[in-house]
């Protein structure tokens, strides 16, 4: 597994980019969780984005 948001367990994936849970379809683990164009995953780069706001957000100091 290339993308590190993917949690495997037995038969089921859970896509951990997302703040709720999410079963990424066979054909979304076929084409971004699997692969090195994890990258390329909408829910990956929302995951991104979020985590730069929380982060940008933490670091603003308060008025």
């Amino acid at each position: 597994m290339k993308c590190k948001h993917l949690i495997a367990s037995w038969d089921i994936s859970e896509c951990s980019a997302l703040e709720k849970p999410y079963v990424p379809t066979l054909f979304e683990r076929g084409e971004y969780c699997k692969t090195i164009d994890h990258r390329k995953c909408p829910f990956y780069l929302r995951g991104v984005i979020c985590m730069n706001q929380a982060e940008s957000n933490t670091r603003r100091a308060p008025l």
